[in-house]
């Protein structure tokens, strides 16, 4: 069929090489662009059924990607095969004609090159999207997911960008070996002017994975200051303090010393309530006063059930202290001070006394002493 078909080409032609190699050269364009077509229907058709068994959506955007670009490259190739074939058609009297090929070859290995890192690019980072995004759904954290995919995407793109223009480089015959170690030199500069910012971000990538608190968790730094974990960056990470204040901590900070978090593995937190009353009281009956006020609030849990102990035999009565949950974090002191202002009221109904600190001195010495004052002598009877 193919001797067939020069045949007709050599007869419709004549002697004209020119014409002759130019018809067979866009023939076989469109042959290739043809076969392109026929590849991306078989992936649309056959390859979409065999990842359909697959229970993942990775391989149907990596598909997707791939038939976006069948048509391009089939098109660039086409139109490099036909060029090729039209050459062998020209002589050195058409060198004006020679030289502008030798510029269209120029341009479609620059297209194609584009084309397939354009691709690569995308398959890339589909990949790392998928994978920081299993990540994020398995340890449920949705910052790991809006935070580091766009700069895992932007190192991916800059890397396949440079190894394509040390490509290109190569190619066309320029060395990139100084090129590369004015790049080492660089980044070594670089890495040494950033090392903080640096290690706050691998920080940062340490407490999105290991999630020692989440985003709405209430800490406590060792500085003192205590809030809830407003948002987790890549450099800090900002905490709203009770003020209604952004702290914000560096990331590095916080992955080397010790943190308090009030809302894991539970929201649940203890209330505790303490109260002083008078020598005297009824012990059995003072708990079941603060027993009876812990189970009456509607904020406090029923399991594990409220506890009532006395603590210590203080200086000035007995110190009595209430143990009680509530189911938030944000409950402890609104609870706290409800349950402080209904024990003072029932206190003071059933007549039990609250004791204020008080002493009382003792003069060993039963004796008259003379001092000077102002000049005079007065008698102090002491």
């Amino acid at each position: 069929m193919i001797e067939q078909l020069l045949h007709l080409l050599r007869s419709l032609t004549g002697s004209n090489q020119l014409l002759f190699h130019a018809l067979l050269g866009a023939i076989i364009y469109l042959l290739v662009i043809g076969f392109g077509k026929v590849i991306k229907w078989s992936l649309s058709v056959a390859g979409k059924r065999i990842i359909a068994r697959t229970e993942t959506e990775l391989d149907d955007k990596i598909l997707a990607i791939v038939n976006s670009r069948i048509i391009a490259l089939s098109s660039v190739t086409g139109l490099y095969l036909g060029m090729k074939e039209l050459r062998l058609g020209l002589t050195k009297e058409n060198e004006l004609f020679l030289r502008s090929l030798d510029y269209a070859d120029t341009v479609l290995y620059l297209v194609t090159v584009i084309i397939v890192a354009s691709v690569v690019i995308r398959i890339v980072r589909t990949g790392t999207t998928h994978a920081i995004k299993a990540v994020s759904d398995r340890h449920r954290q949705e910052q790991l997911n809006l935070t580091l995919v766009p700069l895992m995407n932007r190192i991916v793109t800059i890397v396949i960008v440079a190894l394509t223009a040390i490509v290109v480089l190569e190619h066309f015959g320029q060395s990139v070996t100084s090129l590369l170690t004015i790049l080492g030199a660089g980044s070594l500069a670089l890495g040494l002017a950033a090392q903080d910012t640096i290690s706050n971000m691998i920080s940062g990538f340490i407490i999105m994975i290991d999630r020692p608190f989440r985003v709405g968790d209430r800490v406590k730094i060792p500085t003192g200051e205590t809030g809830d974990v407003f948002e987790i960056g890549l450099r800090s990470t900002k905490i709203l303090d009770f003020d209604n204040n952004v702290l914000i901590v560096p990331n590095n900070e916080l992955v080397k010393t010790k943190i308090v978090n009030y809302g894991y593995p539970d929201t649940e937190i203890r209330v505790t309530v303490e109260v002083t009353v008078a020598y005297g009281t009824d012990v059995s009956r003072m708990k079941r006063i603060m027993l009876e006020i812990a189970g009456a609030h509607p904020e406090v849990l029923k399991h594990p059930a409220p506890e009532a102990y006395l603590l210590k035999l203080a200086d000035f009565g007995l110190q009595f202290a209430l143990y009680c949950r509530v189911a938030e974090f944000k409950q402890q002191f609104t609870t706290a001070e409800t349950i402080r202002v209904a024990l003072y009221e029932e206190l003071a109904r059933q007549k039990i006394e609250i004791p204020f600190p008080h002493h009382m001195l003792h003069n060993p010495y039963d004796r008259k002493e003379t001092v000077r004052a102002s000049g005079s002598r007065k008698k102090i009877q002491r």
